[in-house]
This record gives C-alpha cells, structure tokens and sequence, in this order.
C-alpha cells in the first residue's frame, strides 16, 4: 500500500510540474490578464476538474510559476553548501544568480510583472513576497551568520543582501530586459568580480577593510 502511494504522489507531481511548465509557456507569451486556465487545460489535456485539483485559480497557477523560477535561483544560492572564504562564496552565488535572472524564463517573468503590476497590484505584491523578497531573506540569513562569525560587519543584513542582488542586476538586467542584449563568460565574471569587491569594501569585515 504504501509504495501504491507512493506511486500515486509521484504521478500527482509529475501532472502539477506538467500544468505548471505549460502554463509558463501560456503566461509569459500571452501576458498574465489574457492568460486563461481554459488556454492551460487546451494544453494540457485532461479534465478540467484535475486541473483545478492542483490549482484552484488563475492566481494561484501563477504563484507556482513565480515560485518555480525563484526556487531555481534558491537552488544555486545555498551558501553553506559553497567552499572557501566568504569572497569567492559570493561570486559563486552572483555568477549563479544572473544565470538564472538572465535565462529566457527569468526574464520573461520579470517582464510579465512590469507589463501587468499596475493592473494588478496583488499580484504584483505576491510577485515580491515569493520571488525577490524571498530570494534577498534567504540570502540575509546567510549574511546574519557571517556577521556573527566576524567575516562581515554588522547592521541590517537584509539592506546588505538587497544592495549585493541590486549590484548584480544593475544594468546588466536592465538591458537584457529592454532589448535582450545578454553578457556571456567573461563579461559575467568581470562584473561579479567588480560587484564582489565593491560589496566587501562596505561589509567585509575588519581583514576587508
């Protein structure tokens, strides 16, 4: 019985990841407000009531779609899984950051928000609370360790991880938002390079200074 389940919960999975990957590619080409969860079971196939099992609203499907991108971000930030002194920890985490911001999914989310935050401003705010917000508290965390352990001076530890990703982003995404132009290799490396030193300049701690 309990491999049974087992089955059921992987195959139940394995539909919500499916529902969750059309969807993006729906939202992101229609736009959030021309999107419909009857363009979704087009795709997906299947009845409606499955559909609605996993996701009980436009809303909340696009939550998912919000979480799925920024839990690719979480995946490659996990500090405490990086090896070696607090600088080249955070030029792991950078170079792994604007990969994931600067991939198609990555900029198509942050472009549907721009185009739709007016018009819908709850959405807006989940958009917030489960992609960058979230992303800049996991990366506080990390940095209240570090300032116990001395490798970074004290203060607000969610300013420092709001102003280390906004550094990252800067033009870099700005650009690739506006007109898809896209630094590759080297020019990555270089501008987390310069980010990094920048950053520890401020909150390195007292060897940094």
């Amino acid at each position: 019985m309990p491999d049974n389940m087992s089955k059921h919960a992987k195959r139940q999975s394995a539909r919500k990841t499916e529902i969750v990957k059309a969807a993006t590619e729906i939202f992101f080409r229609e736009g959030y407000g021309r999107a419909s969860m009857d363009q979704v079971h087009s795709v997906v196939g299947g009845s409606k009531r499955t559909l609605y099992k996993h996701f009980s609203s436009k809303d909340e499907l696009f939550i998912a779609i919000i979480e799925r991108v920024s839990d690719r971000v979480l995946q490659v930030m996990v500090p405490e899984e990086i090896e070696g002194e607090l600088e080249n920890v955070l030029l792991t985490i950078g170079e792994s950051y604007l990969k994931v911001i600067l991939s198609k999914d990555g900029l198509s989310l942050f472009r549907a928000m721009i185009s739709e935050a007016t018009h819908f401003p709850t959405l807006a705010k989940q958009f917030y609370e489960h992609g960058p917000g979230k992303v800049s508290s996991e990366l506080a965390k990390f940095f209240r360790t570090k300032q116990k352990q001395g490798e970074m001076n004290g203060g607000d530890a969610r300013a420092a991880a709001e102003q280390f990703l906004g550094m990252l982003r800067g033009d870099v995404h700005l650009t690739a938002l506006l007109y898809g132009q896209k630094p590759r290799g080297a020019s990555i490396v270089n501008h987390v390079e310069c980010v990094v030193t920048s950053f520890l300049k401020s909150y390195g701690g007292n060897d940094k200074k």
